[in-house]
């Protein structure tokens, strides 16, 4: 048995971890909303110690199940199960940036919370809960031996950091195209000088890893000086020895966190609970009660002095063009494809 929050069993299976929680025994009462439901996640094992709590609270004898992965994986998993889906809920890894790509795998649904957030979602099938933000996870320890201060991207290019970079596929992974879509951000959607940037950071031998929890892992563990990666993830391994976040100098962004429903589910009463739960003002105050990794997005609620990551009025923010950045995400990522080939052929 594994102890987070709440008692999880941990079930190790090819394609990441289950989490089964809660427990159904004779003689419960009836809930009203089933007592079964699934949820796939790309996040973290601390964020969803927390994020089951508003939901487990509410409806205790509801049993949770969680399969985690990258969300490449996991969106893989669900269009093969598309006619069958096994289920309910795809948590983390979605983005108003997505456009209409994914609307057909998820059912309409819009919060009660809705407009509670600080950026409510309009598509009417995500609900969105916290911001991931762009950041640098920093070995600072390799950075000092290599006698370097890294704040911006420019830093990055620095010949001392060739092959100490360390990146994931933005195919693929969130995390990697959230990151690029704040280097569009800084330097301007598909401008030359973004391009320059991204060229530079390859041919300095960023290496582009299998997942994105690998760019503040191995970052921790000493394999690499920098990963580019997201805070809420990155958080995860403070404590490290000489290891830190740092928001880049030339301005950050974040993109909204959201999850939906999965179009027809097994449970979808006890899905749209666990939205109303996690959406609403009560259930923020308990996760941020048991987790300050999360910048969570209910503005009836403030940031408490438990908060880890960067305090939001702290940080250098610089406005996102989401429109533009998800009309044109194809284009981008296959003029990064093009790139990529080239330079690691």
């Amino acid at each position: 048995m594994k102890k987070l929050v709440v008692t999880l069993l941990v079930v190790l299976m090819s394609l990441g971890f289950v989490f089964a929680t809660g427990q159904k025994e004779k003689g419960t009462v009836d809930t009203g909303i089933g007592d079964s439901l699934v949820i796939y996640s790309s996040n973290t094992e601390s964020e969803l110690s927390a994020m089951l709590l508003p939901f487990q609270t509410l409806y205790p004898d509801v049993k949770i199940e969680i399969v985690n992965g990258s969300f490449g994986e996991l969106f893989a998993r669900l269009q093969a199960e598309k006619d069958d889906p096994v289920a309910d809920i795809m948590l983390g890894g979605l983005s108003t940036t997505d456009g209409t790509k994914y609307e057909s795998y998820f059912m309409k649904y819009t919060s009660s919370h809705n407009d509670e957030q600080i950026s409510p979602m309009t598509n009417g099938f995500y609900s969105v809960y916290g911001m991931s933000t762009v950041c640098f996870a920093v070995n600072a320890k390799l950075e000092k031996q290599l006698g370097l201060n890294i704040r911006s991207y420019e830093d990055l290019l620095n010949p001392a950091l060739k092959g100490k970079i360390i990146f994931s596929d933005p195919n693929s992974s969130s995390a990697a195209w959230n990151n690029l879509c704040n280097i569009f951000s800084v330097y301007g959607v598909d401008t030359q000088e973004s391009w320059k940037l991204i060229e530079g950071l390859m041919r300095n031998g960023m290496v582009v890893g299998s997942s994105s929890s690998k760019c503040f892992k191995d970052v921790a563990n000493g394999e690499y000086v920098v990963g580019l990666t997201y805070d809420n993830g990155a958080v995860t391994m403070l404590g490290a020895p000489g290891y830190e976040m740092r928001y880049p100098s030339n301005g950050t962004s974040g993109k909204d966190s959201c999850f939906a429903i999965i179009e027809n589910c097994k449970h979808p009463d006890a899905a749209k609970a666990f939205v109303e739960a996690m959406s609403s003002k009560e259930g923020t105050e308990q996760m941020y009660a048991v987790y300050g990794g999360v910048r969570f997005t209910n503005s009836l609620v403030t940031e408490p002095e438990t908060f880890q990551l960067g305090k939001t009025k702290d940080i250098k923010w610089i406005e996102r063009p989401v429109s533009e950045l998800t009309e044109k995400k194809d284009e981008l990522l296959a003029k990064w494809n093009d790139l990529y080939s080239r330079i690691y052929k």
